[in-house]
């Protein structure tokens, strides 16, 4: 049996919902302020925790390399990088739900960001 945190091959909806969630650039930049900043696709997890289980592609929420992975970007260092956005999601789980949001709240986010995206296309 292969382990592992795969969701499978993501259908067609889901590869247009990435498509639409990387258009809008990173969640936490937008509720910062900060605009457009290009992101990564984080798939949320049951329970919200690092290492669970995967809950699908449908459950899914951009973040810049920072906030997802704790990886500086952009040629700025760590330290520049929590000032812009807070905390990494890889470095301090506790302290990003904390300050950015749980997994519903990041959810609820990147659904409105959708909507508003999809309401001035209309």
């Amino acid at each position: 049996m292969k382990r592992g945190r795969s969701t499978g091959t993501p259908n067609m909806a889901q590869q247009m919902r990435f498509a639409i969630i990387q258009d809008i650039g990173c969640v936490v930049a937008r509720a910062r302020g900060l605009g457009y900043v290009p992101c990564e696709i984080h798939h949320l997890t049951v329970g919200g925790r690092h290492g669970q289980k995967r809950r699908g592609h449908d459950f899914t929420v951009g973040l810049n390399p920072w906030s997802h992975r704790g990886v500086p970007f952009g040629g700025w260092s760590a330290a520049e990088c929590a000032a812009m956005f807070g905390p990494s999601y890889a470095r301090a789980p506790r302290r990003f739900r904390e300050e950015i949001g749980d997994d519903d709240a990041l959810m609820k986010l990147q659904a409105d960001l959708i909507g508003q995206q999809q309401g001035q296309a209309a």
